[in-house]
């Protein structure tokens, strides 16, 4: 009897789907400890709930990021079909089923068919085991479906970003929500490793970012126990100084939890990040403003 066609088998798969709630718990309460220092060096009032703006004072609204790796956003289908220009995100999302589900049901069976057949044969068979065959094994399936119509939607939402003016737009709205905060406030864990808080316009960061970053998709993934195909996640990279590309940017459809479900979750790289607002330009001005608190270029004047 085919492994798919058993009953009453409990389908049990071990690929893991996102970080633990006690990783997750930390690094909002870190974020949310960066966030009071900020409003002890520089004074205003720290802004609670999940808006862009973390602070607010006389200069007017800023964002401030810690750590390693941001989320610049986690959006719901309602909230990207409603954005001026992330809407281009939404055939992305448009390309899962809405049953939270009937996705997981049929995830679990791919995988499921996967992880016995790796069981079974070794992984260098099964990595030859082309998506074409396992179609036909297992007909009819909505996570196969989702990340083959992703595949589709992704190519076109770089091309629009190869826009550079576009860009520039889509990444004001991702970052700055347009015209509601006017600062990026970066504290230095992972370039200089100072643990310094740095401060730059919202023109800066986007002029900089956008002269050197390009879109492209990701390829597909090499895991045996998973349908790999490619386009899965928008990427935005820059070149190094070797010539190599490095992504700075992963956006991406969640589908981990019912209640995020058909999400669009877009996180960038600190490192990557302050290496661009601080290494590139070599006659960068800057100015300390409190003790372990320095504004870049434009930003001096505001204080």
């Amino acid at each position: 009897m085919h492994i798919l066609a058993k009953k009453n088998e409990l389908m049990k798969i071990n690929r893991r789907r996102a970080p633990s709630s006690a990783v997750s718990q930390k690094k909002k309460i870190d974020g949310h400890l960066n966030e009071k220092q900020v409003e002890k060096l520089i004074g205003g009032q720290v802004i609670e709930g999940s808006q862009k703006a973390d602070l607010e004072g006389e200069i007017g609204k800023s964002s401030i990021k810690s750590g390693k790796k941001w989320q610049i956003l986690l959006y719901s289908y309602g909230t990207i079909s409603n954005k001026k220009y992330l809407k281009i995100l939404k055939p992305c999302l448009d390309a899962f089923t809405e049953n939270y589900n009937d996705f997981t049901t049929d995830r679990t069976k791919c995988i499921y068919y996967k992880e016995n057949y790796l069981k079974k044969h070794g992984k260098e068979k099964t990595k030859l085991l082309s998506n074409e065959e396992i179609n036909k094994i297992l007909g009819n399936n909505k996570y196969v479906d989702a990340k083959r119509s992703l595949a589709k939607a992704t190519p076109d939402v770089s091309n629009k970003l190869k826009d550079k003016i576009y860009l520039k737009k889509f990444l004001s709205e991702a970052i700055f929500n347009l015209e509601e905060v006017s600062f990026l406030i970066i504290k230095d864990s992972t370039y200089k490793k100072d643990n310094s808080q740095n401060i730059f316009t919202k023109e800066y960061v986007l002029e900089t970012l956008c002269s050197e970053i390009t879109p492209a998709i990701s390829k597909a993934g090499n895991a045996p126990q998973d349908y790999n195909v490619p386009g899965q996640k928008t990427l935005l990279r820059y070149m190094k100084d070797n010539g190599k590309t490095k992504n700075i940017a992963e956006i991406e459809v969640r589908t981990d939890s019912e209640e995020k479900y058909r999400y669009i979750r877009f996180n960038m790289y600190s490192r990557d990040v302050l290496y661009l607002l601080l290494g590139r330009n070599n006659n960068l001005s800057s100015k300390k403003i409190a003790e372990n608190f320095i504004a870049y270029e434009d930003a001096i004047k505001c204080f």
